[in-house]
């Protein structure tokens, strides 16, 4: 895809309304594109025995893609480890070429099974990707084994990767501002913002109980900040999650809301509640 059809892409998907709906739209058009480029690597290139599968990972894997975020990729194969070098490498890189051409910032890896889930056992942000990892293309045997096996690890590991995950909401919630509070909030990674409420949602894929109105709460607040993230970068014109002072008016705007003054307020009320349920909840 060049670097025009993916603007006409994210136009495209602007036709689908704002906030998680254009999110939405977005990632099914770029599933469209990315299985067309697997199956044209994969026919220059189609491995000999070994099974080949495009999974999206993280937040494009749960089908959330703002016009600016990464596209997060992993090509899984359980290619023989002396049969890599000559029946894989070959199509990920005609896979991952157009990808680049096409200016879009991409995340990638190639694994074979067992050390995507060796990976998974291990690194909590391997284990947390496989939550919400999504195939795009190839052998679906093979994405349902590893998602499966990458849920079942979550479970099984859940102790040891909630403390760790808790020790990094601590860190990072102690490193960044109050959403609710800031002149210039910080809409992911700030106290209150997306990533606290996809740590819960973590929590809660691991077996922890969450109150049933405590994920209806954080699910509005959620579509409240994605609204605002996804309208930031289209008034912009590039990627970023603060949302200075300078940027407020234009953001309000192509968001929907009357004015910076609402907007702001708005955002404010859904940090409020992410961040205290965040941290009752943990």
């Amino acid at each position: 895809m060049s670097q025009t059809i993916h603007s006409a892409n994210v136009d495209a998907a602007g036709a689908a309304g704002g906030g998680r709906s254009y999110c939405q739209e977005l990632a099914r058009l770029t599933d469209d594109w990315l299985a067309e480029l697997f199956d044209e690597a994969h026919d220059q290139h189609p491995p000999r025995k070994a099974r080949v599968a495009l999974l999206a990972l993280g937040g494009y894997g749960r089908g959330e893609l703002a016009p600016f975020s990464d596209l997060d990729l992993l090509l899984v194969h359980d290619a023989k480890a002396r049969k890599v070098d000559q029946e894989i490498k070959p199509l990920a890189t005609a896979l991952w070429y157009p990808i680049w051409d096409s200016g879009v910032k991409l995340g990638h890896g190639v694994r074979r099974l067992d050390e995507q889930l060796d990976l998974a056992a291990t690194d909590l942000d391997s284990a947390t990707a496989l939550l919400t990892a999504r195939p795009l293309a190839g052998d679906d045997s093979l994405a349902d084994e590893v998602l499966a096996a990458g849920r079942q690890l979550w479970r099984s590991r859940a102790d040891a990767h909630l403390d760790e995950l808790r020790r990094r909401v601590r860190a990072r919630q102690a490193g960044s501002a109050d959403v609710a509070y800031h002149l210039e909030p910080d809409l992911k990674d700030g106290h209150g913002g997306l990533r606290d409420v996809q740590s819960l949602w973590w929590a809660a894929d691991a077996g922890r109980r969450i109150r049933p109105e405590d994920l209806i709460d954080l699910e509005e607040c959620y579509d409240t900040l994605v609204t605002a993230r996804v309208a930031l970068h289209r008034a912009t014109g590039r990627r970023g999650d603060v949302l200075r002072l300078e940027d407020q008016d234009a953001t309000a705007e192509e968001g929907g809301w009357a004015d910076a003054d609402a907007l702001m307020s708005s955002i404010a009320a859904a940090g409020r509640t992410v961040a205290w349920l965040a941290d009752e909840n943990w």
